[in-house]
């Protein structure tokens, strides 16, 4: 949300400079000064819609695809997770220039083809811990995923690559541009393949089971248009299947390796094509590259937590037993309708590795550890914490605007913005600085 509002503040700018009759710009030694209320308008009005469901919702699902359409940003936005963000891959893989790649092979024959054979490489270098990570984490999706894709025959190599890159195998992932899930699938696309709806404190993208058959619809959808052609169903997929559409319809249906067709795609696409192509290859046959894909036990458990408590706080109590990385995200993965910092009473059901349940029992229900963890956590989540401007309204009242973000007090909004009691006089049109959740 962070990065559309500095996009619409941008706008916002761009439109007020444009404005013959604007007030709200004033020319000082030919530089353009524009009052700040322009812009804070515009945030406070996006901040206020995002707190309200159906305003975010529709905001959510319009918004990225007009800034897509208009070019203001691109899907090669860094994908980020609620912890970290996926590392953008090097630029001299898709060779930007056309000029630099009229001495590349494109042949379709993708262990020729040296676009591909350089993905092949960075898969078996830098990025084989995210190749392996996604194998990891999707056997223990697996059974929620694989039967939509059997059923539309997709190869079961093939949604491994999408995941590996896509999302690295991680339900929660999402992009600046608003995609989301494992197949990060914009909020548009997934409600044209019926996928809406939420479960828990997600909607239906970051469910792995209904997230896999929006995919698998789409995959099948492109390859009947275009043949089963593995490399012009990911350049739909990755640059949107009404651009790519024009595109193969411009180039008479031509092989997308085809120098011109493979010039005129997106820069992001040109890279995407062979990086998952390259990473399909590997899943298909992985003792050829000398990669090992080590089974594990996928079963899963449903455990009542002992006491209050999180999955941040289980994982740090299931440490590394089994697993030198630890549990959190697989446990995250598989409780996909759950965040990360929601606490819960006693008693509730989650799931958990079928391996760990006697780790569970012995370090899950020891106090001592149970309550380090917990105050850990609660010292993670607090200290991210920020403030945001709050627009008065008439009839509001500290106690009114306290309850509606349901994160802060009365009192605390009274401390951070200075009012006297006991009155805490507030006015209509003022900002106040509100905690977030």
């Amino acid at each position: 949300m962070k990065n559309i509002l500095l996009t619409i503040y941008a706008i916002t700018i761009l439109i007020a400079c444009q404005g013959p009759n604007s007030k709200k710009i004033q020319v000082v030694d030919n530089t353009t000064k524009i009052k700040k209320s322009v812009a804070d308008d515009v945030v406070v009005s996006l901040e206020g819609c995002y707190k309200d469901t159906s305003c975010k919702a529709e905001l959510e699902v319009l918004l990225p695809n007009w800034l897509l359409e208009n070019s203001f940003v691109t899907r090669d936005d860094a994908v980020i997770t609620d912890e970290s963000l996926i590392s953008k891959l090097p630029k001299n893989v898709t060779m930007q220039e056309s000029k630099l790649l009229t001495n590349i092979n494109l042949s379709s024959n993708y262990m020729k083809n040296e676009l591909v054979r350089g993905a092949l490489n960075e898969w078996l270098t830098w990025k084989r811990p995210q190749l392996i990570n996604t194998w990891h984490y999707y056997q223990f999706l697996r059974k929620d995923i694989i039967s939509a894709f059997d059923h539309y025959k997709i190869d079961e190599a093939l949604v491994l690559a999408i995941m590996s890159q896509e999302s690295g195998g991680k339900v929660h992932s999402r992009s600046r541009v608003g995609a989301g899930g494992l197949f990060q699938l914009m909020p548009a696309t997934a409600k044209r393949l019926g996928l809406s709806g939420k479960q828990g404190a997600y909607d239906l993208r970051f469910n792995p089971k209904e997230s896999a058959l929006a995919a698998a619809k789409y995959i099948d959808e492109q390859s009947q248009l275009y043949n089963s052609d593995v490399s012009k169903i990911l350049a739909a997929y990755n640059s949107g299947e009404n651009r790519f559409r024009r595109l193969n319809t411009k180039y008479k249906n031509k092989s997308i390796w085809d120098k011109n067709f493979y010039y005129e795609l997106p820069r992001e696409t040109r890279h995407y094509v062979p990086v998952v192509i390259a990473a399909m290859l590997i899943f298909q046959n992985p003792e050829k590259f000398n990669v090992k894909l080590e089974q594990v036990n996928s079963s899963l458990l449903t455990v009542k937590l002992p006491t209050k408590s999180s999955l941040s706080e289980i994982s740090m109590c299931l440490g590394q037993e089994k697993n030198r990385e630890g549990w959190f995200r697989v446990l995250r993965n598989i409780n996909s309708g759950i965040k990360a910092d929601s606490s819960f009473k006693p008693f509730t059901e989650i799931q958990i590795p079928a391996i760990l349940a006697e780790t569970f029992e012995f370090n899950c229900k020891n106090q001592e550890l149970m309550q380090l963890a917990q105050s850990l956590h609660e010292a993670d989540f607090k200290a991210r914490q920020g403030l945001f401007s709050y627009r008065i309204k008439r009839g509001d009242s500290l106690g009114k605007i306290a309850r509606k973000f349901r994160c802060t007090t009365r009192k605390e909004i009274a401390r951070l913005n200075k009012l006297k009691a006991p009155n805490y006089l507030i006015r209509a049109g003022k900002y106040l600085k509100i905690p977030q959740c």
